[in-house]
């Protein structure tokens, strides 16, 4: 009786299915592994991401700051230039309204009504208390005399919130605070004779404020800045001061590079005739033996 011979052994009875087939070359069973190892990684990774690190956080943008202004001073501030307004101009039926606690005698005494508007804005708004508010405006008055003054300060003490209001009593006429110690600028205090340099912000004054010649003939070539919509009708150097450290550059022949800021007082006169004294700091850069004006208006030097 003959023995039979082994048979050739197939795939399904030679080796699980997802085993590597043994007589493969090892280039073919390495390929094999690295593509089921990507394939059982996969959601093993997924699985790693959404239960370890939790979804994906978006990116922000830069913080902003929560300080708003609070729409209450808005509010009060606008409801006390109405009610002002009204008093000035003798609008008896606001200012009763308004004033709850004004008497008829006082409402005889308002001024007489006028058909020209008053000119009033806000100048401080201060929070006394819980819904209680001092606000000062400025009131612009009509002026048939020139030696009267030209403005004055009137003080309401406003009770309410959102957009209900009352005064409390009728304004006050309050002073205006003085101006704060100011530093001292650091320009010389001699203004500077007459150069090159003073020369050149002559010439760009000209240009600029009264429109006599080209101003880009003045401007450095990288230098910008926008046009005045009101052309005036002359205007007069009053001095040229060079900063501290600079006065020795802006005395000098221009060089190449050299920098110098000034501090410019000056007057120009209106189509009306009126004169306005100004001052500008200006930046003077010196190109090929002539200064020009790199920037204007920026801070003045402290």
């Amino acid at each position: 009786m003959s023995q039979a011979l082994p048979t050739e052994p197939t795939r399904s009875t030679r080796e699980p299915w997802f085993a590597p087939y043994l007589p493969r070359s090892a280039r073919t069973i390495l390929v094999q592994l690295l593509v089921w190892l990507a394939v059982l990684s996969g959601p093993a990774a997924l699985f790693a991401q959404f239960t370890q690190s939790g979804p994906a956080v978006p990116e922000t943008g830069p913080e902003r700051s929560t300080r708003e202004s609070d729409p209450s001073v808005i509010a009060v501030a606008g409801w006390a230039e109405r009610v002002i307004t009204a008093y000035v101009e003798g609008d008896i039926d606001t200012v009763r309204a308004n004033f709850p606690t004004i008497s008829d005698r006082q409402l005889e005494a308002l001024p007489t009504p006028t058909t020209e508007a008053t000119r009033i804005s806000t100048v401080a708004v201060d929070q006394i208390a819980d819904e209680e508010w001092a606000v000062t405006v400025a009131v612009y008055p009509r002026r048939e005399d020139p030696t009267s003054p030209a403005v004055r300060h009137l003080q309401l003490a406003v009770h309410g919130t959102n957009a209900s209001w009352a005064a409390l009593t009728l304004p006050t006429e309050v002073g205006a605070w003085g101006p704060t110690d100011v530093p001292e600028l650091a320009y010389a205090s001699r203004r500077l004779a007459d150069s090159r340099l003073t020369d050149a912000v002559q010439g760009w004054a000209a240009a600029y404020l009264i429109g006599d010649g080209e101003l880009d003939r003045y401007m450095a070539p990288e230098a910008t800045y926008p046009p005045i919509t009101m052309a005036h009708t002359a205007v007069e150097i009053d001095g040229v001061y060079p900063a501290q450290a600079q006065e020795e550059t802006a005395t000098a022949p221009p060089g190449d590079g050299d920098t110098v800021p000034v501090l410019v007082d000056l007057t120009v006169t209106t189509t009306d005739g009126q004169t306005w004294p100004m001052s500008y700091v200006l930046e003077l850069t010196s190109r090929s033996q002539r200064w020009e004006i790199s920037a204007v208006a920026t801070p003045p030097l402290i």
